[in-house]
């Protein structure tokens, strides 16, 4: 989820709001539409929002406001459109939900300097859009039924989303004009960063065998230039292996420059490590010209950097000169915000801010905090330990040396409070590897989640958490601080994991196990015998082998 985060962090909405056009999330927006269209009927001030614009310090009219509504339903629409099933309510949840606070603040930003400099979609233009959406329902039966349910008619439904549409325009205008790329500033680009982009787009897809000594592979090279790189091989007995992208700074410049001269080339022997290797350079990508550039990856990936880069330059300039702000209303997403956006010697102020919200004059945390503000806190102290920039400061670390106390503190408070969130358990098991308690809960838990894997034959995918998984339950059946309802899930779960993998041997010990300490636990004869009918099966499979 984190790695999910970093990478999705400042792009959420915007790239939802382009998956609302192109029809790919027609049931979240559809929710989002309806749960807007019924909110405007209502009157509503600042106190029931979560943030708002301000210029000059005043807030702008309700347009640039953010109810929780907003919030909920983009964060719906993010889970759906990331497929993301499973998030920790109390750590991963307000976090995301921050993020997109962030997000939603930013398109607010980029209206107002669309009002600002009259910048709107034609008419055109927005039913170009509709009739896009209008053909994507009428594609899909299923979609076209649900919107004529609900909405009656597949016009009311446009009608609906209209102004959406309108401001995803605006949104897609603004970002043209203020992020604008011209071919000269990517040939500028290219031109100042050529060794770069080299380094990060030349690749060449390479097949290789390797010697254990230099006179070996000068002899296979010798035979190679003969019959031919595959067939010196086939006729050496030796395993051709591949590189499909194999990227400059893996090898030494020269040999590289090789490699990346041509295709069809033989290159060797290279010594790496205790081996001399042989390389059959079977296809290269470069870019080294600017045209073979225009053609990679790399340019789009460039592109987008840039156009971004300019746009918020811009959008920021404006902000600036025009002395537009916001305000955070919500108390956990302002503490989240905090945490988010702060880094380096500015997480001290955050970190003094929160230690008065979290904890009482005499240092004990307090009764009412929110457990969100409360996780908000815990995160900071880990960007704070993480923030390796500034580390050696000696007061800094004075500083850390308490936050890092403080921390654990909340940890524990957290975990007796909500022991079903699994990152509590995690952060809990390593302040208290000790804690059986705590073992239990973090291995059953993390059995729920690998469970799955196992039984649809995906076990290489988490096989270092399931390592980790069997260890901690196998440790477990074995402590004596267990009451005998934990031992017995733990137990069973042993014998479940066996069974899954159709290992009927060791699921049957660990059965065993399970009717010694619990006799009533379950129906002990079925399970016996299911477990033989699996030995006999894989036994009758065998001998036919």
């Amino acid at each position: 989820m984190r790695k999910w985060f970093e990478k999705a962090h400042g792009a959420i909405i915007w790239t939802i709001a382009i998956a609302f056009v192109v029809g790919i999330v027609i049931w979240s927006v559809s929710s989002y539409v309806s749960g807007r269209s019924s909110s405007k009927t209502a009157n509503y001030t600042l106190s029931d929002t979560v943030a708002y614009l301000t210029k000059d310090g005043t807030a702008l009219n309700s347009d640039y406001w953010i109810f929780p509504w907003d919030v909920e339903n983009s964060y719906s629409q993010a889970l759906s459109y990331y497929q993301i099933t499973e998030v920790d309510p109390i750590f991963e949840e307000p976090m995301l939900k921050a993020s997109i606070l962030e997000d939603l603040i930013k398109n607010k930003e980029i209206l107002y300097y669309a009002e600002v400099n009259g910048i709107s979609p034609t008419k055109d233009e927005i039913q170009t859009e509709l009739s896009k959406q209008e053909e994507s329902i009428n594609s899909n039966e299923q979609a076209l039924n649900y919107i004529k349910q609900k909405y009656g008619s597949v016009q009311k439904y446009l009608d609906t989303i209209k102004p959406e549409i309108e401001k995803y325009l605006i949104i897609s205008k603004v970002r043209e004009k203020l992020g604008s790329v011209s071919e000269e500033e990517m040939k500028n680009y290219y031109i100042e960063n050529k060794e770069s982009l080299q380094n990060q787009y030349d690749s060449a897809n390479v097949d290789y065998v390797y010697f254990t000594d230099s006179s070996s592979a000068n002899e296979f090279i010798n035979q190679a230039m003969q019959k031919g790189f595959y067939q010196a091989a086939t006729d050496a007995s030796l395993n051709v292996q591949n590189v499909a992208e194999l990227k400059r700074g893996m090898l030494e410049k020269d040999v590289e420059d090789t490699i990346f001269e041509s295709s069809n080339t033989m290159v060797g022997p290279i010594p790496i490590g205790t081996s001399f290797f042989v390389f059959n350079v079977k296809d290269i990508k470069t870019v080294d010209t600017y045209e073979k550039f225009t053609l990679s990856s790399g340019y789009q990936e460039v592109l987008s950097t840039l156009q971004d880069k300019k746009f918020n330059e811009a959008l920021n300039e404006f902000i600036e000169n025009n002395n537009v702000s916001f305000e955070i209303v919500d108390p956990v997403y302002k503490a989240w915000y905090k945490v988010l956006n702060n880094s380096g010697k500015d997480l001290i102020q955050v970190y003094k801010e929160l230690n008065e919200t979290v904890f009482d004059s005499n240092g004990e945390i307090g009764i009412d905090v929110p457990v969100e503000i409360k996780t908000a806190f815990v995160t900071l102290v880990e960007k704070m330990k993480s923030a390796t920039d500034i580390t050696t400061d000696s007061n800094y670390n004075m500083v850390l040396s308490d936050a890092e106390k403080e921390s654990n503190m909340v940890v524990e408070n957290i975990y007796s409070e909500y022991p079903d969130s699994f990152a509590a358990v995690q952060k809990m098991k390593t302040l208290h590897p000790e804690r059986t308690d705590v073992n239990f809960r973090y291995y059953t838990t993390l059995y729920s989640k690998l469970k799955p894997y196992l039984e649809y034959g995906m076990l290489q995918n988490v096989i270092n958490e399931f390592i980790d998984l069997y260890q901690g339950l196998s440790n477990l059946s074995e402590a004596t601080e267990l009451t005998l309802d934990m031992k017995a899930e733990v137990l069973y779960d042993l014998y479940e994991i066996n069974k899954i993998l159709n290992d009927a041997t060791t699921a049957s010990q660990y059965l065993e196990m399970l009717k010694e300490a619990t006799p009533d636990y379950m129906d002990y004869d079925a399970a016996f015998s299911e477990l033989q009918d699996m030995i006999t099966n894989q036994s009758t499979s065998s001998t036919n082998n």
